[in-house]
């Protein structure tokens, strides 16, 4: 939902409602558009369900509070391996928050 379909490197067009996910940003959504509830739970099979769905992410804070989740757990993740001693794999996992909060693909 927030990467462009270049930067992905698949159509960032809500690929994943078309499969019938309902990531985070489409569950926080639902919060402030409550119709998005039936679509969840058809799976996004009804006619234009994908795309109506995509657009109510899009105009919702679902995008962002899903962000702010992922930063919360990270900065959690990072802070536990602060009891690791300093090896390879401690920078490995550290890194990879880094990775997930900036990614582009």
């Amino acid at each position: 939902f927030v990467a462009s379909s270049a930067d992905m490197g698949k159509a960032a067009s809500g690929s994943d409602l078309k499969l019938g996910l309902a990531t985070a940003p489409v569950l926080y959504a639902a919060r402030e558009f409550p119709q998005l509830n039936d679509m969840i739970l058809r799976g996004f099979s009804g006619e234009g369900d994908a795309e109506d769905a995509f657009h109510l992410v899009g105009r919702s804070e679902g995008v962002e509070l899903t962000r702010q989740l992922a930063e919360r757990h990270c900065a959690g993740a990072i802070r536990d391996l602060e009891d690791m001693p300093e090896c390879e794999e401690r920078d490995a996992l550290s890194s990879l928050c880094d990775q997930l909060l900036n990614r582009t693909n």
